[in-house]
């Protein structure tokens, strides 16, 4: 229960930082906001590594592991930043939800037995997704990409399912060895490394102004708080699903982005998200 509960607060915190991601990805360049987003979350890190200084201590396993997060985290946080900037968060956000499945999935191949319930559970929280990125409306969904695009936003849209769900089980596994504050500072460098080919062939953009760099800084610490509780999950039973309860974080975008940015959301994606929900919850009750 308690590892799900870590999750949905990623989730929360995912979502609000999509919101912003949607707002400005296009403006600054996807991926050159997804860097600088990573060295925000690493210089508000720094004050408490800093003053904690555990991570100096860390075995030569435990960095290495905090390090690797880091290469997949990149592709994940860089991916959705480029299918945010082709796309609406009503497509965009429920296509990338059913990431955590695979982090499950990784789960069962280790020896994690799910019920027939939670099956099912995952199960419709994937078709919940498709029905959602297949439903919308006449200014919404697959129709708001523009002609050509929709190829792109999905190769995007894989690239940071694949990379997310790596992060996910890397990062559970590093906050065992060197703990989940010291692994979420220590992959933002790494991430970078990812980043960087990516940045490189961005064509150039405004300079920013202060409100992008507000914006910037306040994704980054919501990416770290998300982070943290997932990795932070690694040390609870049942800490595969803490993937799950992030699903959530699909439904949440969607709502806050039919709220504040207006984007319209159709019947058929109510009934998906609500499928996405539903199984979080399921999953959560079952893990009690």
């Amino acid at each position: 229960m308690l590892a799900v509960l870590f999750g949905v607060f990623a989730a929360l915190c995912w979502s609000l930082h999509d919101l912003i991601a949607r707002v400005m990805a296009a403006q600054i360049g996807a991926f050159r906001m997804a860097a600088l987003v990573m060295i925000s979350g690493g210089i508000l890190l720094s004050f408490y590594i800093l003053y904690d200084g555990a991570v100096w201590n860390a075995s030569r396993e435990g960095l290495i592991s905090g390090l690797v997060l880091g290469l997949a985290y990149g592709f994940g946080v860089g991916g959705l930043f480029k299918a945010f900037s082709l796309g609406p968060i009503s497509l965009v956000g429920p296509i990338t939800a059913g990431y955590p499945v695979l982090a499950v999935l990784w789960g069962v191949v280790n020896g994690l037995e799910p019920t027939p319930v939670q099956w099912a559970a995952v199960a419709a929280t994937l078709a919940g997704a498709v029905i959602v990125a297949r439903s919308g409306t006449a200014d919404g969904g697959i129709n708001a990409v523009e002609p050509g695009k929709m190829p792109t936003l999905l190769l995007f849209a894989l690239m940071s399912v694949l990379g997310y769900s790596s992060a996910i089980v890397l990062g559970q596994q590093a906050a065992v060895t060197v703990g989940e504050i010291e692994a979420t500072w220590l992959s933002r460098f790494t991430a970078l490394v990812t980043l960087a080919p990516f940045v490189l062939t961005e064509r150039k953009h405004w300079p920013l102004t202060s409100w992008n760099w507000t914006g910037i800084f306040v994704m980054g610490a919501l990416d770290v708080l998300g982070v943290i509780a997932v990795n932070a999950s690694g040390h609870l039973p049942g800490k595969e699903f803490a993937g799950v309860g992030i699903s959530a974080y699909g439904a949440v975008s969607v709502v806050l982005a039919m709220l504040i940015l207006k984007e319209k959301v159709s019947g058929g994606q109510w009934v998906g998200l609500a499928m996405i929900v539903g199984s979080v919850a399921t999953i959560s009750l079952t893990q009690a």
